[in-house]
């Protein structure tokens, strides 16, 4: 399991978990959610996945921070 950081605006608790989504074809995709517990905030994956495990795997993104060497976002 992936251990997320806390929430960096709030400091609140993050919480993983996966939601299915059937298809036409009776199939079952996954899609990993991360919220916090304090303030509510989501971030979901922005790519259907066959199995449970994988979008979990996604919600690692979470995680990711500008302070810790990635790209500041554009701004307009």
């Amino acid at each position: 399991m992936i251990e997320l950081k806390g929430r960096p605006f709030c400091g609140g608790e993050a919480r993983v978990w996966v939601r299915s989504i059937p298809t036409y074809m009776h199939d079952l995709l996954y899609n990993g959610h991360v919220s916090c517990t304090a303030c509510n905030a989501k971030m979901r994956s922005s790519y259907q996945h066959p199995t449970g495990p994988e979008a979990i795997g996604d919600a690692a993104a979470w995680n990711q921070r500008v302070s810790e060497g990635q790209q500041e976002l554009p701004t307009e």
